[in-house]
């Protein structure tokens, strides 16, 4: 007697186990996808703060480098630079947007929230003592946030008020009344714990400090050279 063949296609079991199979197939690709995309966002992340470390380095390194070494209405004789190591205010060309026009004050410092803050105002502005603390009326330009401290050393000559003695430079946490500039500048920042971003210490080398003598006069817009 012939046995009856067996039906063609799959069982239910088969089938079960087929939906099971695929089901953690597809759990195993969705998880990876996601692991990947989380991995892209960290990456884009990442490089957004490199990015933004990098630009702030590169406009801090231009600005210092350039800066002009006006001479002090009030005292005749002395550069206009005053530098602590909390921060700096300077004269210097405008940006490149703002082109042209007459040279800025900027003034560097870091506010109690974590911001990294660059602030200029032209010093042809009568309206705002530049003297007083107070920025307002100033263009404001955050650099960074998240900032926990800001660092600033100024290398030059320790002689007091002026610059020449003998005495070879040294590295000084203040720079002010003086009748030259320092010749290098260093800005360290540092951030919170558990921060991932990095600021490579920016030692800036000051072109007029180093060869340019003459200092320019906003009263008569003249260049001087100073002894």
């Amino acid at each position: 007697m012939n046995r009856p063949q067996s039906a063609a296609g799959f069982t239910l079991v088969e089938m079960l186990v087929c939906l099971a199979i695929l089901g953690m197939v597809s759990a195993v690709l969705v998880t990876g996808i996601g692991r990947m995309d989380l991995r892209q966002r960290m990456i884009g992340q990442k490089d957004a703060q490199i990015d933004e470390i990098a630009q702030a380095q590169f406009t801090l390194r231009h600005l210092i480098a350039n800066i002009h070494p006006s001479i002090s209405p009030q005292t005749g004789n002395t550069v206009e630079f005053v530098g602590n190591q909390f921060g700096l205010e300077f004269d210097g060309k405008p940006p490149g947007n703002a082109s042209p026009d007459a040279l800025q004050r900027y003034r560097l410092r870091l506010e109690r929230g974590g911001d990294l803050m660059l602030y200029r105002i032209s010093t042809l502005d009568e309206t705002v003592d530049r003297r007083q603390p107070d920025v307002t009326g100033w263009t404001a330009t955050r650099l960074l946030s998240g900032v926990s401290s800001l660092s600033v050393r100024y290398l030059g000559s320790p002689d007091g008020r002026f610059a020449g003695a003998g005495l070879p430079p040294q590295w000084q946490l203040q720079w002010s009344s003086r009748d030259v500039l320092p010749s290098l500048v260093s800005l360290r920042i540092e951030f919170p714990p558990g921060d991932r971003r990095a600021w490579p210490d920016l030692v800036v080398r000051l072109r007029v400090a180093n060869g340019d003598t003459c200092a320019r006069d906003l009263r008569t817009d003249e260049c001087r050279v100073i002894p």
